[in-house]
């Protein structure tokens, strides 16, 4: 029962997350040699993946913390969830409204979801302060 609790946890992080800028939306497919359109879901799909890697993750570890390291983890990754989006906005603000921002902006979110992982793992070695 415990994991299903958890996984509960990380739903509202993914609820957040779901809404994608409608410069990303435009329904074009991902092509790494494509148009803007087609290099900006290629960036909006690898922040998915990497953002549903950390929180399958942020699962497993939570499960196997005690319950005052949950705690402290939990509100560690709330806190990482508001910084992140805000320092990625602010990082690309030059290119805001323009064609490729979608691009700018979601490897941003992907490259800090990808360390957040990397910090997840000392979270489940026991190394976190």
């Amino acid at each position: 029962m415990r994991a299903p609790a958890t996984v509960l946890l990380a739903l509202p992080a993914l609820l957040a997350l779901a809404p994608v800028p409608a410069p990303a939306q435009a329904g074009a497919d991902c092509k790494p040699d494509g148009n803007q359109q087609q290099l900006n879901a290629c960036a909006v799909r690898d922040f998915q993946a990497a953002d549903i890697g950390l929180n399958i993750r942020y699962a497993e570890v939570m499960d196997g913390l005690p319950t005052g390291r949950r705690t402290a983890l939990r509100q560690q990754q709330r806190g990482w969830l508001k910084s992140r989006d805000a320092r990625c906005k602010t990082e690309v603000r030059s290119s805001e409204g323009g064609s490729a921002w979608p691009l700018f902006f979601h490897a941003c979110l992907e490259k800090a979801t990808k360390a957040r992982s990397a910090e997840l793992e000392r979270w489940a070695r026991g190394e976190t302060p």
